[in-house]
């Protein structure tokens, strides 16, 4: 990408975090009760976009590593973590998403800020947004200014809120939602480089249930 050379994504499996393109599919099995994953996009617009993500992540893992809960707590702190990297200097401003998913016995929690999605996939391969994409639109929407459903201006899909190495930037929009993980099910976690730019319909018909995780990349 020309316009923005360094990769601004950022993924967390559980067991390592990967910033770099070209990643091959891979994948590993595990038995443990309690999963962890997180994907960070960084803001193009913003100034260090690849760095903000990154540290997003980092302290993520960090702060699961330390047993906190997967509240609005640890985002409090994965931000200020963020702003105590990277609010000075250059990289004042830097911003980024976030997208998480914690999975327990058969429930998980979603957290996100921003416009990276978490998608549940049944096994007869229905599809269901657990995340939610804070954009103007949405915020449009919420408050009675436009219609759901129908198509505006694509100015308007743009982002309203996300996680930016600026101290006094702490009110950002957060989405947390809980529910019911079963055998059989899937997750899909990934940023607007992949449903913006497949969309949903594509994105659904490229799915096959009868494949295998790597399989499906």
């Amino acid at each position: 990408n020309k316009q923005f050379p360094k990769q601004q994504d950022c993924l967390w499996n559980g067991q390592e975090i990967f910033q770099k393109n070209d990643v091959p599919p891979s994948g590993y099995v595990t038995r443990r009760p309690l999963l962890s994953v997180a994907v960070a996009d960084g803001v193009g617009m913003s100034p260090f976009s690849e760095k903000a993500s990154r540290a997003v992540l980092t302290s993520l893992v960090t702060e699961l590593g330390k047993g906190a809960d997967f509240d609005r707590h640890v985002l409090r702190r994965v931000h200020g973590h963020l702003c105590d990297v990277l609010a000075k200097g250059k990289t004042f401003g830097s911003a980024t998403t976030l997208a998480a998913v914690q999975c327990l016995a058969k429930c998980c929690t979603v957290l996100n800020v921003g416009d990276s999605r978490v998608y549940q996939i049944s096994e007869s391969s229905q599809w269901i947004q657990l995340s939610h994409d804070h954009t103007l639109i949405n915020s449009m929407i919420a408050r009675g200014e436009a219609e759901s459903g129908k198509e505006y201006a694509s100015f308007y899909y743009s982002l309203d809120s996300c996680l930016v190495a600026d101290d006094e930037e702490t009110e950002f929009q957060f989405h947390k939602r809980d529910t019911l993980f079963l055998p059989g099910e899937s997750l899909l976690v990934c940023t607007d480089g992949v449903h913006d730019t497949l969309g949903d319909a594509r994105l659904q018909n490229l799915y096959a249930v009868t494949h295998s995780p790597q399989a499906q990349v």
